[in-house]
């Protein structure tokens, strides 16, 4: 007598409930529209309120290298101390940003990118214009973007310091800094 095993006996069961047909009673196809209908009115809020939010940051930290695989996935840095040539890392996630509609139904968006090293005095001791360019295009109007920032500082004497990113919306006129103290050590 042969026995199915565990595996083909569920590959069998899987491939009968995809063929048999979907009974969905009227009552249960109505609540579902109803919901769907209730979904689109709070999304329709979301996008009003999100389109007056200024551009800003709900969330930006020090992260370990190589870590950022989406939105909100990321190992977060213990410390903000740093070694010569070592890399700074940054995830943030912007909140307010534009789109802007281009062919085929499809949205791009996204940020220009300037940074500067400072000390917490004030005085500038590096910089970059246009840093980075950091853009998607998407079919919706995605609002779970993630941004992430490598910048390795060599030269700095041990000490108190602070990245500046300022990051230029690339779909409307908005603007915003993020600003993260770190410390350099020999």
């Amino acid at each position: 007598m042969v026995r199915p095993s565990l595996a083909s006996a569920a590959a069998f069961l899987v491939a009968c409930l995809l063929a048999a047909p979907l009974i969905v009673s009227p009552a249960s196809r109505a609540a579902a529209q109803s919901t769907l209908n209730d979904l689109h009115k709070a999304e329709a809020v979301v996008e009003a309120v999100w389109r007056d939010l200024p551009l800003g940051f709900r969330r930006a930290l020090f992260i370990e290298p190589d870590t950022a695989n989406g939105y909100g996935v990321f190992v977060a840095r213990e410390s903000n101390v740093f070694a010569s040539g070592e890399a700074l890392v940054v995830y943030a996630e912007p909140v307010g940003y534009g789109y802007r509609p281009i062919e085929g139904g499809r949205y791009t968006f996204g940020f220009d990118v300037d940074f500067l090293v400072k000390r917490p005095d004030g005085t500038i001791l590096a910089g970059q214009e246009n840093f980075e360019r950091l853009s998607l295009t998407s079919r919706e109007r995605v609002r779970e973007f993630q941004i992430t920032l490598k910048l390795t500082v060599r030269g700095l004497a041990p000490g108190s310091y602070e990245v500046v990113f300022r990051t230029r919306d690339i779909a409307s006129d908005k603007e915003a800094t993020m600003t993260l103290p770190f410390e350099m050590v020999e």
